[in-house]
């Protein structure tokens, strides 16, 4: 079915539009709004909701143009369906010059409604439409429990949080301990168990009731008593394409237990931040980490953190790049007391302290290696048409506004 959004029109056009949609089974309305929103309101919509095809009321045709225009610039090859009462050839020649391929007049029908489905499904799968998402997905991969990889992403988070044009989301999807909430103290929330259980009907009211604010941070913590709770791929993709829309970063603290949907993130990722610190144990768990990612064909997206470092560390970064057959990405020093204060006052670490340093340069590093910019894939290209050929009607009797 049709991802549907409607922009404009009467209440009682609105409503007969959207029985229609359920009566033909071609469509799905994620939301219709009488008003006709504009610069940042339009830009959070589409994004928010991600329609196939929008219908754009043209009874207050000024408006109805600044739409347009509008949605032309931001979702290039979006399909826009005008429809109302005024069908006069002066109104039809507007949105003609504005881009718009089809126009419903008033009333409707059914069957009006299943030919333009048909034609829009087969206009996308000839010329697809983009709309930008970021594929800066990190997650955060403990060698073994206790190594410090959620103080790693919350921290580096909050860090990337305060880079410029960065919007940045956490994901606790330790569901077994996670301690993000616990760490910043965030009390009674909602948890990305409940995103994941409404992904298929994300928008943004829903999700910012989900989220949790620190600082410039969303955060969807754990929740409570999701020991070996059941978790379908559909789930982590929807949510993460709605998530893709609206965020520049997404991070995701993961459990080191290797389930099955923390393999689907991580096949989801751009890095994976393995993090070990320079003792034996972690060091052997890290191997073994490394040959599991490497038989899952995700080895080359592995990026490795030592955690804890001293000087007085027996272990060398030489020997350990050496030990793992994998350079060192970011090196964290050891700082129990920073930390120790940090958890208990339900805070990042401190930006003074050296502990707090490092993670700053390294949300820098990160930064500025992924362009702080959302992927912007390349537009299909589109045969040429004539004039008239870009323009619809349904059906081709004109009608004029009652």
């Amino acid at each position: 079915m049709l991802r549907t959004l409607i922009i404009g029109g009467d209440y009682n056009d609105v409503k007969e539009l959207e029985r229609l949609f359920q009566q033909t089974g071609r469509y799905v309305l994620l939301r219709a709004t009488p008003d006709y929103p504009s610069g940042v309101d339009l830009e959070r919509l589409l994004r928010a909701y991600a329609p196939e095809v929008v219908f754009l009321c043209t009874d207050r045709l000024k408006e109805a143009l600044t739409v347009q225009s509008r949605i032309e610039k931001l979702v290039r090859g979006l399909p826009v369906v005008a429809f109302g009462w005024d069908a006069r050839p002066e109104v039809l020649l507007e949105l003609m010059k504005a881009g718009v391929r089809d126009f419903l007049p008033l009333p409707f029908n059914s069957q009006q409604l299943i030919q333009l489905a048909t034609r829009l499904e087969e206009q996308i799968s000839q010329n697809p439409f983009h709309v930008e998402a970021t594929d800066l997905l990190f997650t955060f991969l403990p060698a073994k429990p206790g190594v410090g990889t959620t103080t790693i992403a919350v921290n580096l988070s909050i860090c990337l949080a305060q880079q410029p044009g960065m919007r940045v989301l956490l994901l606790d999807f330790d569901l077994n301990t996670g301690m993000i909430a616990f760490m910043l103290q965030l009390g009674n929330m909602h948890s990305v168990i409940d995103a994941l259980e409404m992904a298929e009907r994300l928008d943004d009211e829903l999700w910012s009731q989900l989220v949790s604010r620190i600082e410039n941070l969303d955060v969807l913590p754990s929740g409570r008593g999701n020991i070996g709770r059941r978790i379908e791929p559909p789930q982590i993709l929807n949510m993460l394409k709605y998530a893709r829309r609206n965020y520049t970063v997404i991070c995701a603290d993961l459990s080191g237990n290797m389930e099955k949907y923390s393999i689907e993130l991580m096949q989801e990722s751009k890095k994976i931040f393995l993090v070990t610190t320079p003792e034996i144990a972690p060091l052997h768990l890290a191997r073994e980490r490394l040959l599991l990612l490497h038989n899952l064909d995700l080895a080359d997206r592995v990026h490795l953190i030592v955690n804890r470092w001293t000087k007085r560390s027996v272990i060398g970064l030489n020997q350990i790049e050496e030990l793992l057959e994998l350079p060192v990405f970011a090196v964290f020093p050891n700082d129990y007391q920073e930390v120790h204060e940090a958890v208990s006052s339900g805070r990042p670490v401190s930006l003074d302290s050296e502990l707090g340093k490092a993670f700053r340069q390294v949300a820098q590093k990160i930064a500025q290696a992924a362009g702080a910019e959302p992927s912007r894939p390349a537009e299909a290209s589109q045969p040429k048409k004539r004039f008239l050929d870009t323009f619809s009607i349904l059906p081709t009797k004109l009608m004029t506004k009652r």
